[in-house]
């Protein structure tokens, strides 16, 4: 444990201790074994796994091994290489593992080395299954995209924070002036980029709405170097054409005087008709206030690898540091026609972007995940995991999201290990759902309420039970209560209803090789 990070010179170096430092926190019984800093224990030492940490966790630890030590009246002088097969284990690690690894709480806070009776590889496993494991390891890529498939709630927008974290930890994007854009490494588009926007719809005073912008360097930028129309454009190729927002721009003052910027903290929407006029602002929809927020970090990405495209005789630098775009889930309410055009342009922009510059896009959608699988090249693709443990683990994939996840079948295990341990729950229904879906859509049903047809029982109670608890909420206060007995029994017969009646599942076989 070193007093400062400075206290290590690189991934390979020397640093020097007092003696009366080595070995503190340690066992009388492994003491033993190294106080004499004879060659033996000195051998025994440089065998070790090590873990070099910073007090306090500062800064963050790496695992590597003493390569030497010298031992003089007062000190050692220990040579040291970190392993660049681990990655580093970011701040806050050892203090959540301090049990495992055998660590008291005052060693965080005293330079020392001390000598412990764990299993520094088992801990390294664990952090590996971790989501900041997972971070590093997609960190550490020469792919420029990574494809990455997970359902909701696994951890996506956690994981654009934990890499935003590691690539630009003391990056603060909306504090960026325009001229320091250079020092960027990393654009998201996440569940965070959407707490940008909120609505302010004046309730009180019976005025128009509309959709306030917290401060935002990027967006200021787009809109001065280009203008709002480009972001207009990406709207309404998605929603409306008549559907037109409007930028409020305000002037930047400093010292009570104008600067001659402007900032853009609100924007208002109204439908343009034929003869000019427009229906007066109006709030729109969160699907389309999605879909605004989009287009603006779309517009945002195409002029910024413009700008990197551009002849090396022109460039002027701006955003020349950028490494990597990390995207989470743009506009999944959209319908299949405008996702698939939405993907497809996504794909082009990624393909015209310089070499260097990496993507990491993840997405519960299986129709946006394959069409970016078909479009895209130089690709690593991955499905998520999360387990009930609290572990995660990032599989390789190859193919699309039914040959490689299997996704309905995926879908159906789900629900027969809830079934089996008796832990349904509402969004099972929402599952289950899914699953009749995608088997009538497979089957060439109109409806997948056709499929309901064929089950034992009230029909229209089981319709009514799916709907209740798979259906999307219209306000926040409107709560779902938890499914009864009896309608978790309803699980079990719909997918028995699904299983028996419904060739779309593979048959399989039992011990003496029948089918069932």
């Amino acid at each position: 444990m070193a007093s400062v990070p400075g206290f290590y010179s690189g991934d390979q170096g020397e640093f020097t201790i007092p003696k009366d430092r080595f070995l503190e926190y340690t066992e009388d019984a492994i003491k033993g074994q190294f106080q004499s800093l004879d060659q033996n224990a000195i051998n025994k030492l440089k065998s070790l796994p090590t873990i070099f940490a910073v007090e306090d966790e500062v800064a963050d630890a790496r695992i590597g091994k003493i390569t030497d030590i010298k031992v003089n009246s007062n000190n050692l002088r220990a040579k040291y290489r970190f392993d660049k097969d681990h990655y580093p284990l970011t701040r806050g690690i050892l203090k959540e593992h301090q049990q495992k690894l055998g660590i008291d709480d005052f060693e965080f806070h005293r330079g020392h080395w001390a000598v412990k009776e764990c299993d520094i590889s088992d801990f390294y496993e664990e952090y590996l299954k971790s989501l900041t494991g997972i971070a590093h390891k997609l960190k550490n890529t020469d792919k420029k995209v990574q494809l990455i498939y997970a359902f909701n709630g696994t951890g996506k927008t956690r994981l654009s924070r934990l890499l935003k974290d590691l690539i630009a930890p003391k990056s603060d994007d909306d504090g960026l002036d325009p001229s320091e854009f250079s020092q960027q490494k990393i654009l998201y588009y996440n569940a965070f980029t959407e707490d940008l926007f909120y609505w302010d719809n004046d309730l009180d005073f019976d005025l128009e709405p509309k959709l306030k912008i917290q401060k935002n360097k990027f967006i200021d930028w787009i809109l001065k170097i280009q203008g709002d129309q480009g972001i207009i454009e990406n709207f309404q190729r998605y929603t409306d054409e008549k559907l037109t927002p409007q930028f409020i721009g305000v002037d930047v003052v400093q010292d009570g005087k104008k600067t001659g910027e402007k900032t853009y903290p609100e924007v208002t929407f109204s439908y343009k008709r034929g003869d000019d006029t427009n229906s007066g602002n109006i709030k729109i929809s969160k699907g389309e206030e999605s879909n605004f927020i989009w287009s603006i970090f779309y517009t945002l990405l195409d002029q910024i690898i413009t700008i990197l495209n551009e002849p090396e005789e022109e460039r002027t630098g701006q955003f020349d540091g950028l490494e990597y775009v990390f995207v989470d889930d743009p506009v999944s309410s959209l319908d299949e026609n405008h996702l698939i055009e939405l993907a497809v342009n996504l794909a082009e922009l990624i393909k015209s972007a310089p070499a260097h510059l990496k993507f990491i896009i993840t997405t519960h959608n299986p129709l946006f995940y394959n069409v970016l699988y078909n479009e895209v090249n130089s690709k690593k693709c991955y499905l998520l995991e999360k387990f009930e443990d609290g572990t995660f683990a990032l599989l390789e994939k190859d193919g699309d999201s039914n040959k490689s996840f299997s996704y309905h079948l995926y879908l159906k295990q789900i629900i027969e290990n809830a079934i089996a341990d008796n832990q349904i729950e509402k969004f099972h229904f929402t599952l289950l759902r899914n699953l009749y879906e995608k088997t009538a859509s497979f089957l060439g049903y109109a409806k997948w309420q056709d499929l309901l047809e064929t089950a034992l029982g009230d029909k229209d109670a089981y319709l009514k039970r799916i709907i209740t608890f798979s259906s999307h909420r219209t306000l926040s206060s409107e709560e779902v209560r938890d499914p009864t007995g009896p309608e978790k029994q309803t699980v079990k017969l719909l997918l028995d209803n699904l299983i028996d009646n419904y060739g779309y599942w593979p048959k399989k076989e039992d011990a003496n090789g029948r089918t069932n």
